[in-house]
């Protein structure tokens, strides 16, 4: 209970002066959260007005710390999430709910909060994954089951590479190389696509799975473009 009450007073120091436009997307995070855990057979009202909001250079410099933006993949909720730490080049994002992400080299690597977090995972072509002419490539997911023991998943993946993308993102429009990486382990399936900046390890936007409990999320970089990379 005393590490949980730290690690919330910490939180709340680090982004203070975003707090207002934290809170105001608390919901919006649970519905991104609930739009993934969704149940096929429960009746849920689907008609509530939802407001479409701009994010633009304006929104974003109302953040003064490295964010990142969440999104279902029907667009429809978004959360953004505040950076928490750097630890071995693997970058810890956190939402205001407690819940994060962490990533390596724009790869997402671990989750915390989720139903079926994804513990850890195991890559060994993160640092050339983008910038290697790399076709196949393996790697394991690891989760804990209701008794307390891992479940690993090992993954044989496809990766192919499109060139001169157009992407949009906030006012502007880039050109990207969409990686598409088609992954399988037994019956369990699951696509990932990133949206990388040429000849850089740098993810802009990306769609990738969690678990199969959880599904798939959208990934929105902002950093790169508080970075004054554009």
């Amino acid at each position: 209970m005393i590490k949980n009450i730290f690690f919330f007073f910490a939180l709340f120091s680090f982004s203070c002066s975003s707090d207002d436009i934290i809170r105001s997307e608390k919901t919006a995070f649970y519905r991104v959260y609930k739009d993934i855990m969704k149940s096929k057979t429960a009746n849920v009202n689907t008609e509530a007005i939802i407001e479409k909001k701009v994010y633009d250079k304006k929104w974003l410099s109302k953040f003064n710390q490295p964010i990142i933006l969440l999104s279902s993949l029907d667009s429809k909720n978004s959360a953004t999430l505040v950076a928490l730490g750097n630890y071995q080049n693997k970058l810890t994002w956190v939402s205001s709910d407690g819940v994060s992400v962490s990533f390596s080299n724009g790869v997402l690597i671990a989750t915390r909060g989720y139903a079926q977090d994804l513990m850890e995972s195991q890559h060994n072509d993160l640092e050339t994954l983008f910038t290697s002419n790399i076709k196949k490539r393996s790697k394991s997911y690891r989760y804990l089951n209701g008794q307390n023991q891992y479940r690993e998943l090992n993954f044989s993946c496809s990766f192919t590479a499109k060139k001169n993308v157009s992407s949009r993102f906030l006012n502007l429009v880039l050109k990207t190389t969409k990686f598409t990486e088609n992954c399988k382990a037994g019956d369990t399936r699951h696509t990932n696509e990133y949206y990388v900046l040429p000849k850089t390890n740098i993810v802009l936007k990306s769609k990738q799975w969690i678990s199969p409990a959880n599904g798939s999320i959208k990934i929105y970089n902002y950093y790169a473009f508080q970075n004054n990379l554009f």
